[in-house]
């Protein structure tokens, strides 16, 4: 599967930040990168083993939407996801871009055979959506790590309760990435570093600050059918970013728990779009 191995390269080359003093970095809070790519990530590796999405999309049965904003009946609240799949609004324009448009548009990095895998499937046209089949949120802890977790949680938490508050039959997806690197530059302490050089270096302790992420990703709730609470899929990335300048790696330790792993997720998330949505 090629999402996690997307990431990692495009987190190692850094990109143009928005807001009063633009820099290049490879990971910023406030940047879209390590949100957006994965989730193009998990689409990509959908569309590659799920033969009902690919016949959906070579239809034009279904539409891909950024930053969609579902509704929460339950509790009557707004929630943007990051990426969906559904069945497209008749009434709205397309909006002319494709899935094949983002990684030039959001800075990605792709080998030459990635980039063959990508123009070998059907290619999804970004436009006003319908009625949601499927719905990713990727959230990162890349520092802070003791006073991330409540955050980290609530926002994991929230996504799937605005994802099944809309459509109960909508497939929720969450994907938690997290650093493991021992030392990293805050870009909110050092908005100055990629010109100067002089950072205040955040030291970690690894593994421990990376185990209490996974700890808090396996107290989220999942579920197995279209009643009840939590994630369809959920799973779990670690990235070695220290936000220098260095290469992003992936790394083996510690270890992911099984039912977390990317590829896992992956499959189980194909397997239940193929059996929920086989009719559409």
């Amino acid at each position: 599967m090629e999402g996690p191995d997307v990431l990692a390269q495009t987190l190692t080359v850094p990109a143009l930040t928005k807001g009063k003093k633009p820099a290049r970095w490879q990971y910023h809070s406030r940047g879209t990168r390590h949100s957006i790519t994965p989730c193009w990530g998990v689409l990509l590796d959908l569309l590659t083993i799920s033969p009902v999405l690919r016949n959906h999309v070579a239809r034009g049965k279904v539409i891909f939407g950024l930053d969609h904003e579902m509704h929460d009946y339950v509790l009557d609240r707004q929630k943007k996801l990051d990426l969906v799949i559904a069945r497209p609004h008749s009434d709205e324009p397309r909006t002319g871009r494709t899935f094949r448009d983002l990684p030039t548009l959001h800075d990605m990095e792709l080998t030459r055979t990635q980039w063959q895998r990508l123009e070998s499937l059907p290619n999804p046209e970004e436009g006003p959506v319908g009625a949601p089949l499927l719905a990713l949120e990727a959230k990162a802890m890349f520092t802070a790590f003791s006073k991330s977790y409540p955050r980290f949680y609530d926002e994991l938490n929230s996504s799937h309760r605005a994802i099944h508050g809309s459509s109960n039959n909508t497939l929720a997806v969450g994907l938690a990435v997290i650093n493991v690197a021992e030392n990293f530059i805050s870009p909110i302490k050092n908005p100055d570093y990629p010109q100067t050089g002089q950072a205040e270096i955040s030291v970690h302790h690894q593994p421990q600050d990376a185990l209490g992420a996974i700890a808090k990703v396996e107290q989220l709730p999942r579920r197995t059918g279209n009643e009840g609470d939590g994630y369809e899929g959920l799973g779990i990335v670690l990235v070695e970013c220290v936000n220098d300048g260095s290469p992003v790696r992936l790394p083996t330790h510690p270890p992911v728990p099984e039912n977390y792993r990317y590829d896992r997720m992956v499959t189980r998330i194909a397997t239940e779009y193929d059996v929920r949505f086989r009719n559409v």
